[in-house]
């Protein structure tokens, strides 16, 4: 049980680390150091806050919330010094280079948290920290925009509701109730909701699902020639696009039922259909619910984001396509599903027919015709990648065992 102020590490220095940073050390009893592994970053972050401080501002009105003090720091065992909870709010590619950055400075009892985790979380972190409490969310808490580093973040929408899970093992917490405590540091709105088993954010992750097929849609019948705009990433989406989010939900949603089908404890009844996951999330900032289609293309916290693009010359534009919208939405979001799908016995036409169109354009194999067999699967956080290869191993049941003896 903590004695102490709370002390609090936060990963990163995008805009959700702004948000938390913002958040966090403008709470009572709260230490708070931000951890990146770039010194420049480091030392530019400091430099500012010693004359000008943090400040997010919220919605239309733009009502401003100002930071407190905290740490910025590129060195792991100062960040990690009687760390309570470590928050990672990153990319998910670099979440095992911080993670192995940090293994060695934190101590035990420290809650992990993936905020979002993104697919494959708990599977980085239980092969680089060994079992430990780990938080897991499907999604950031906010729509955000970093507007200058080191000084203004924008959050643009929040969410009624986050989805997430807890993992807990033998091992002994430093905080009593980690889900409280993290929605105390994040205040309402959002509320956390952590219920079922993990594998359930693994494979509910809005990310993944949505990302990769909306780029499949839009730019897989591309000609190549320059654009003369940007288009809307979601505003435009098209019927194509909306199925594809569905026909992947519903592959997902299979390899769920077919996991509890075989081990009924294991809850993963948050693995919901998209639509139904829209309107939990965002409900009043959608103006048109009358289908998947218009409850993306008018969800107000969508409103402005264009399609990941390059300008080639003035004026005219090409996608990227090492965007992380594929980057990392499929290596470490529809892989993942696929190699739990393979495991479990699923077929997934729909995840395969965009993975295969994917991996090309990233210039990776995943999936080959014998499955997930490809040459780059160590860069991806599918549980071949760890050795896990049966339901048994995925589930950790042999950890869960004990610790349902120990209770």
């Amino acid at each position: 049980m903590v004695s102490h102020p709370l002390r609090v590490l936060v990963c990163g220095t995008g805009a959700a680390s702004h948000v938390l940073a913002t958040l966090i050390s403008s709470r009572p009893d709260v230490e708070l150091s931000v951890f990146t592994r770039s010194p420049d970053k480091a030392r530019e972050w400091t430099n500012i806050l010693r004359h000008e401080r943090l400040k997010a501002t919220l919605g239309s009105g733009r009502a401003e919330i100002a930071a407190g003090s905290f740490l910025v720091t590129s060195d792991p065992a100062q960040a990690a010094r009687g760390c309570d909870i470590a928050i990672l709010s990153l990319p998910a590619f670099v979440h095992h280079g911080y993670l192995a950055a940090l293994a060695p400075h934190l101590e035990e009892g420290c809650v992990v948290v993936g905020l979002p985790g993104q697919c494959g979380f708990g599977f980085e972190v239980r092969k680089m920290l060994g079992r430990c409490t780990v938080l897991d969310f499907t999604s950031l808490p906010w729509v955000c925009r970093l507007e200058r580093f080191g000084t203004r973040v924008h959050i643009a929408g929040i969410k009624e509701t986050v989805a997430g899970a807890i993992r807990e093992t033998t091992a002994t917490s430093r905080i009593v109730d980690p889900v409280q405590t993290v929605q105390s540091l994040l205040g309402d709105p959002a509320r956390l909701v952590v219920s079922g088993h993990p594998l359930g954010v693994t494979l509910g992750s809005i990310n993944a699902t949505v990302h990769p097929p909306i780029m499949y849609s839009r730019w897989s019948d591309w000609d190549g020639a320059p654009l003369d705009h940007e288009p809307l990433f979601y505003e435009s989406i098209d019927e194509r696009a909306a199925w594809l989010i569905s026909e992947i939900g519903q592959e997902i949603i299979a390899i769920a039922r077919r996991i509890m089908s075989q081990h009924p404890a294991v809850d993963l009844s948050g693995v919901i259909d998209k639509y139904d996951w829209y309107l939990k999330s965002y409900g009043p900032g959608i103006a048109d619910k009358s289908s998947l289609m218009t409850a993306i293309r008018t969800n107000a916290s969508y409103a402005g984001i264009a399609h990941p693009m390059i300008e080639v010359t003035p004026g005219k534009f090409i996608p990227d396509f090492s965007h992380r919208f594929l980057a990392e939405d499929v290596p470490f979001g529809l892989i993942v599903s696929r190699g739990i799908g393979e495991i479990v016995g699923v077929p997934t036409p729909t995840i395969d027919l965009v993975v295969r169109w994917a991996q090309e354009l990233l210039g990776h194999e995943y999936l080959t015709r014998h499955g997930l067999t490809g040459l780059d699967l160590a860069g991806t956080r599918c549980p071949q990648r760890y050795g896990f290869v049966t339901l048994h191993d995925i589930l950790d049941l042999d950890e869960q065992a004990a610790l349902t003896r120990r209770s």
